[in-house]
């Protein structure tokens, strides 16, 4: 507030006349704009019972007081300028008068003085000097990315810097700035820019940590004691590196080609982490992220299908906070995979695998890799273990093979085996070929081959060599010396050589011959196909039976001549005078006869045949079939239960069961005596006397009748002995011969025939005559 010069002497030389004779005092005060201003004036005296008269109150210069308080009468009066709204009041006590400013204004901001005249006392004078204090408009706080907004700054990465400054404006005086954390003052310096009616404090952290994530901190800005501070409060946003990353589980033991599930966690970053799986430096794409609700942890499970190779590499897990360099932090396991043998096999060092000749030694090495070591080395040929055998020429030692003086019989595939905790592997197959000269294949060294007069063979040749032949040659003879060249007539078809030959007369039939050739040389010996004249087949010999049940046979037989041409064989089983079955068979005439009757009997007529018709059939074989099981039982259980007993019972019966038993056994060991001394003292040969069969081996069929056998002897035991062919012994017209089957016989272990199960009769022998001698052939009646 401005004051006039005149108006200033005035108050001065007041001032100095009421120095003299008035008591002065200087008070101060202070309000806020828009509130309540007090302003004291002092009123005690020295003088108790002295009274006041007056208290006047002037402003500024002004010579006329602005409030009067007049105490003369029983009433005092109170009188305001009418300029001051109503706003002044006087409040009087015993110590001092105060007057109120409410509410103020900031033209009340000036010198106050206080005039108090006493009866007796000299006036008193209290001069106030009262200022109006104006706050601040506003508060704000910025930080490097400008002004903070919400409350909340910029994300921050730990370990950066932050720097805060809060902004008062405005204010009468400028309000002094201050930072606080957690009621804490941290500093009050404050800058003040009264040209620009503002000041500010600066709070810097230089470093920050994770103690800092979304800490509180509070800018006062004040520039009065009595007025609360203007507040303004900030929260620090933070990204936070990751703390740890640890890979779950305690063993990176692994097997090879299996599916595992390999889980990472990584705590403390703020957001969460990002996972990344490494082998051996190459990132591998297959994890999967899961989070835990609070964000802290990160999770990451990794499928994982270990290899052999991965074997000795390291497996990483990787945890960072993309938004924060540098904050890479990862956890490695050195991995362990076991795996199955990995097997190969060379052969020996300066062998040639494709000049190897019979008599060489040959060796073969296995070359391992594993984890773990292996505990046990097989060597296979053609998926058979082989074992040492010195004998042999085989020797294995563990990763070593070697074959002496190898032959034909060792070419093959050889392979190496070898065996660990984690399974077995075999190595791929080397194979060995054994170079020799050809030979006939299957030992087919001759063969007869029937063929017709003027009907062409095809006689195919056939033989192993290694490697495969390059020539074939054929020849014929007929004559001890003489042969002539026929490979003109010849074709080659994957190997074998077919010759088609056609006999023209009787000078055509004879030997046939075939050669090959191949890099090692010509065949040494020949494959020799006599060229006899074709026919029907003869028919099938030695017919047996075997395997006799009570529903079930098998019969048994020895192929006879095939005439030249290949055969087949069928056996019709017949059933008293009807036929109950045809069997045939390729290979051989071996028949197994199913489905039929217990205790039943049958007999068979077997049959061979080729292209030229069939043979003539063998004598019928008879065969009974056995009880079944449980059969007297069940006859024994259906007869009436209430029909008279007869017979023996009682004591009577097991004394002639006694009886009858000893006289069994006594009667078996004397017929066991007269053969013994039967056979030392006749021939090797037994003949039976002469005579009717047995009932046991009488036919029962109604088509065969029974047989005579002749005395003729004829020796088994001579090799040299040629059996007379079957058209020879055998007219069709006369009656078959017989076997009777007794399937509780024994075989013999030499032919594996039965020792005496059948009985074989020749009757038509003394009606055949030989060829040559017109003499019946030599027959016999024998127990095979």
């Amino acid at each position: 507030m401005k004051m006039s010069s005149a108006g200033f002497l005035v108050v001065v030389l007041v001032l100095l006349v009421t120095c003299s004779v008035a008591e002065l005092a200087t008070e101060f005060a202070e309000a806020s704009d828009g509130s309540t201003a007090t302003l004291p004036c002092r009123l005690s005296t020295g003088n108790i019972s002295d009274k006041i008269t007056n208290i006047l109150w002037y402003r500024g210069a002004e010579e006329s007081p602005i409030y009067k308080y007049e105490a003369r009468g029983s009433h005092p009066q109170h009188t305001a300028d009418p300029d001051l709204q109503n706003r002044y009041f006087l409040r009087v006590n015993e110590q001092q008068a105060l007057l109120m400013i409410s509410p103020t204004k900031s033209s009340d901001e000036s010198v106050f003085h206080c005039k108090v005249d006493f009866e007796r006392s000299p006036t008193k004078i209290t001069h106030v000097n009262l200022t109006i204090i104006v706050p601040p408009t506003n508060v704000q706080i910025s930080d490097s990315n400008g002004l903070v907004k919400k409350d909340v700054t910029e994300a921050y990465a730990e370990g950066a810097s932050l720097t805060l400054v809060c902004t008062a404006t405005g204010g009468k005086p400028l309000a002094r700035v201050s930072w606080w954390r957690n009621q804490t003052r941290i500093t009050d310096e404050t800058q003040y820019f009264p040209d620009r009616a503002k000041s500010q404090s600066i709070l810097k952290i230089e470093k920050l940590t994770r103690s800092h994530l979304l800490s509180v901190y509070s800018c006062e800005a004040n520039n009065s004691n009595k007025q609360p501070p203007l507040v303004v409060r900030v929260a620090i946003d933070m990204y936070l590196r990751p703390l740890e990353v640890v890979l779950v589980g305690n063993s990176a033991r692994f097997s090879a080609g299996k599916m595992y599930n390999i889980t990472c966690e990584s705590r403390g970053s703020r957001p969460p982490a990002s996972i990344t799986w490494w082998k051996d430096g190459r990132r591998l794409e297959n994890g999967t992220v899961a989070f835990s609700e609070d964000g802290n942890v990160t999770r990451s499970v990794l499928q994982f299908l270990p290899e052999a190779s991965d074997h000795g590499l390291t497996l990483a897990c990787r945890s960072s906070n993309q938004r924060i360099p540098f904050s890479e932090i990862q956890r490695t396991w050195m991995l362990k995979v076991l795996y199955p043998p990995k097997v190969n096999m060379t052969l020996g060092h300066g062998l040639d695998g494709g000049n190897i000749h019979e008599g060489a030694d040959v060796y073969f090495e296995c070359h391992l890799i594993a984890n773990p070591w292996v505990h046990r080395v097989w060597w296979l040929r053609d998926g058979e273990r082989l074992l040492s055998n010195s004998t042999a020429g085989v020797i294995v030692s563990n990763q070593t093979l070697v074959l002496q003086g190898v032959s034909r019989s060792s070419s093959g595939q050889y392979a190496c085996e070898a065996t660990n905790e984690e399974g077995t592997s075999i190595s791929p197959a080397f194979h060995l070929r054994v170079k020799f000269e050809p030979v006939c294949k299957d030992g087919a060294a001759r063969k007869i081959v029937g063929a017709a007069k003027d009907e062409p063979v095809h006689v195919e040749c056939k033989v192993d060599s290694e490697p495969a032949p390059i020539e074939y040659r054929w020849s014929f003879n007929s004559t001890p010396g003489i042969s002539r060249d026929l490979s003109k007539h010849s074709t080659e078809e994957g190997g074998i050589s077919i010759l088609t030959y056609i006999p023209h007369e009787a000078a055509d039939y004879g030997t046939l011959q075939c050669y090959s050739r191949n890099d090692i040389g010509w065949q040494r010996i020949s494959c020799a196909y006599h060229v006899v004249p074709a026919g029907k087949p003869d028919p099938p010999q030695n017919c047996g039976l075997t395997n006799i049940t009570h529903h079930s046979v098998v019969v048994s037989c020895q192929k006879g001549f095939d005439g030249g041409l290949k055969q087949k064989f069928l056996l019709v089983l017949f059933s008293g005078e009807l036929s109950v079955a045809n069997i045939s068979a390729l290979s051989s005439p071996e028949f197994y006869i199913p489905n039929l009757e217990p205790a039943q009997e049958y007999y068979a007529s077997i049959y061979s045949f080729n292209s030229k018709g069939s043979s003539k059939n063998t004598q019928p074989i008879i065969l009974r079939t056995l009880p079944a099981p449980g059969l007297k039982e069940l006859r024994r259980s259906t007869e009436p239960t209430d029909s008279p007993k007869t017979g023996i019972s009682g004591p009577w019966l097991y004394i002639l069961l006694a009886a009858g038993s000893t006289f069994i056994v006594a009667a078996a060991i004397g017929l066991i005596v007269f053969v013994i001394r039967r056979f030392k003292v006749e021939t090797p040969v037994r003949h039976p006397p002469v005579g009717r069969p047995k009932p046991e081996e009488t036919p029962s069929h109604s088509l065969v009748e029974p047989i005579l056998t002749d005395t003729i002897q004829e020796d088994d035991n001579n090799p040299d002995l040629i059996p007379p062919t079957y058209e020879s012994l055998i007219d069709s017209s006369l009656p078959p011969y017989t076997i009777t089957a007794r399937p509780q016989s024994k075989r013999n272990s030499a032919t594996q025939m039965p020792v005496k199960p059948y009985h074989v009769t020749w009757a038509p022998i003394l009606q055949s005559r030989n060829c040559s001698t017109q003499t019946p052939p030599p027959h016999k009646e024998s127990s095979v």
